[in-house]
């Protein structure tokens, strides 16, 4: 018996759709009863419904490496500073203000620099927690670690030549109001308000512009105009750690650990 050639081909066409059908109810059956996930996989999920990633929490870090030409003023002005900052919200703005106005005013002497920024909150707060923990593991911050003579085995040289100032803070983003803001509730501006001025300026870096001394400037000028209500927690730290130390070129310039600022020379 003669089958007709079309019949022929209605036939293997619907064998292959019942194929991959099988197929397809075979890879959702995988994914929904894995071991390791007990839903469809995360990653193409947000691939599906578009990646929504945790927005409370924002970090944003800034180093300088200043020249010195051997003068301690510049440290003995912000070891003052931090000494007589305060505990309330107008404290705090004016330590900001009076910190970023001291780079500023000493622009000349930038060397070397270096900034991040994260928006996700997961993010955000291992990055503060690292950039915390490892400054304060390379600093002699307690009596018992400081000596009265530089710790010579650690540096290429004992000459004082530059120091690096670190500024970084975790930033409340939510938009819920502010706690202590005077007037009725539903008027008082959110957090997320707050930041957005300075959130505006980092934004509109071009990242062909990142590492340019006028980039630093808008964002120490952004600095000084931060709500720090909207603060979470923040640090700033002088490097070396005691007044008796130094940094030279040679100890900058020959570790590896200090690459990634002598990477991006921001000299004005």
């Amino acid at each position: 018996m003669i089958i007709p050639v079309f019949l022929m081909a209605s036939g293997l066409f619907l064998v292959l759709l019942f194929v991959l059908a099988v197929l397809c109810a075979g890879g959702v059956y995988m994914a929904l009863s894995s071991s390791d996930n007990k839903q469809l996989n995360a990653g193409r999920r947000n691939f599906l419904g578009g990646r929504k990633e945790e927005a409370h929490a924002l970090f944003f870090g800034i180093q300088i490496v200043i020249q010195t030409f051997g003068n301690d003023q510049l440290r003995a002005r912000l070891a003052q500073l931090i000494e007589s900052e305060g505990s309330g919200a107008q404290d705090k703005r004016r330590f900001m203000k009076a910190v970023a106005s001291l780079l500023l005013e000493n622009q000349y002497a930038w060397e070397y620099g270096f900034w991040d920024y994260y928006d996700d909150a997961a993010k955000s707060i291992s990055t503060f927690n690292q950039w915390r923990n490892e400054i304060e593991a390379s600093m002699a911050t307690e009596p018992d670690e400081m000596g009265s003579e530089i710790d010579r085995s650690q540096r290429f040289s004992d000459q004082k030549e530059f120091m690096i100032v670190t500024l970084m803070m975790l930033i409340d983003n939510q938009s819920v109001p502010v706690a202590d803001d005077v007037g009725d509730y539903q008027f008082r501006p959110t957090y997320q308000q707050l930041f957005d001025p300075f959130q505006a300026v980092i934004e509109n870096v071009a990242e062909s512009d990142n590492w340019k001394p006028a980039t630093f400037a808008n964002l120490l000028e952004g600095l000084r105009a931060l709500d720090p209500r909207g603060i979470e927690r923040d640090g700033i730290y002088v490097y070396p750690g005691t007044a008796q130390d130094g940094l030279s070129s040679m100890d900058l310039l020959g570790e590896e650990g200090w690459k990634y600022l002598t990477d991006h020379n921001i000299r004005a």
